[in-house]
């Protein structure tokens, strides 16, 4: 092969493929990024003409430390909410197992929390809530094991969280949601998922990421938990 000859050639290799590059790129256009589940439950619209979500309402639960969790320290975080009671003999444990596997992907991230509320307030003292979370291996400041009295717990469950809570025919059970609830940094419900089911919460991991980088692009959030969330063009 005389000089000019492979100079062609290696042309031809090094041009083809940048050509071929940027026919696809401009035919198909950029590969969009995965989307994050959005905002749930529209309750209309603000002066702007944005839609306004609901928003989690406050609370106050003392943890199994025994120091107690704010909601407005959670603003600014992505977290997980679900509902439990440590006597409970089958389905919980299994939730809070589910729990524990999330927690151990996300250790080393400090912009997710976990917050799973006791619904028996008798029997569910700070100690026994400590003693649970130890068992779950719990991570203290990131994964909260919190109780409440009874009427507060079941109202935060069914009119801020919209899951079930209450008491049970037999006095010593109680019924509440499998769910796994994702809430994001503005106080919003994204998504529910199946607590006992592990397709199902590998698949809120994969969303807690996609809201995790929302964070991380530098979205803002709501902090004044008076006013209304004003959800940002996210998508």
């Amino acid at each position: 092969m005389n000089p000019r000859t492979r100079f062609v050639a290696i042309l031809a290799v090094l041009i083809i493929p940048m050509a071929l590059f940027f026919f696809f790129k401009n035919k198909l256009g950029d590969v969009p990024r995965p989307k994050p589940p959005r905002a749930m439950f529209p309750k209309g619209v603000d002066e702007k003409g944005d839609t306004v979500y609901h928003t989690i309402p406050s609370f106050k639960l003392q943890t199994q430390l025994g120091d107690t969790l704010v909601s407005d320290s959670l603003q600014g975080q992505v977290y997980v909410v679900d509902f439990f009671y440590t006597t409970c003999p089958g389905v919980c444990p299994r939730m809070s197992s589910q729990m524990e596997r999330v927690q151990k992907s996300f250790i080393k991230d400090n912009k997710i929390r976990f917050v799973s509320i006791s619904v028996d307030e008798n029997k569910d003292s700070v100690p026994a809530l400590k003693a649970y979370a130890d068992k779950h291996n719990a991570v203290p400041g990131k994964w909260y094991f919190v109780r409440g009295s009874k009427q507060e717990v079941f109202d935060l469950a069914q009119k801020g969280f919209f899951v079930s809570a209450m008491d049970d025919k037999n006095p010593e059970d109680f019924l509440h949601s499998e769910k796994f609830i994702l809430v994001d940094y503005n106080g919003n419900i994204r998504k529910y998922y199946n607590g006992l089911d592990s397709n199902s919460v590998n698949l809120m991991m994969g969303d807690i990421v996609l809201l995790l980088k929302d964070i991380e692009k530098g979205y803002s959030f709501r902090k004044d938990p008076k006013k209304k969330a004003r959800i940002k063009d996210l998508f």
